[in-house]
């Protein structure tokens, strides 16, 4: 599992970027960024066309995101889907599958916003 998100301990926040491309509103992405810097304990996991954002130099909302302590992940399943060479990704994200996000959600101490 991805360090730090293990079942039980303090309160985390899992958030779901659904959508790709850094001409989409970044605003989510900026949120993230800022919760990360006021010491909240933040994933984003990117889904779908979401995982485009993967790719470094991407957007530079997940750039500081990361910079500040953001763990990222990517769903192994939607980068296959529009061929991702996950070699290729920005430095740590971490490639996943569903059903460790499900184990995510499902944890009382998480709490989820999906965009």
């Amino acid at each position: 599992m991805t360090e730090g998100w293990e079942s039980g301990g303090p309160p985390r926040l899992l958030l779901i970027e659904s959508q790709g491309g850094p001409e989409r509103d970044s605003a989510f992405r900026r949120d993230a960024a800022t919760r990360v810097l006021t010491g909240q304990a933040v994933l984003l996991f990117l889904v779908q066309d979401g995982v485009v954002l993967a790719v470094p130099g991407s957007d530079e909302d997940l750039d500081r995101f990361q910079k500040s302590g953001g763990v990222l992940a990517a769903d192994g399943f939607s980068l296959g889907q529009r061929g991702l060479d996950t070699e290729l990704l920005r430095p740590e994200v971490r490639v996943v599958g569903m059903d460790v996000v499900a184990g995510w959600i499902l944890d009382p101490a998480v709490r989820v916003m999906w965009h």
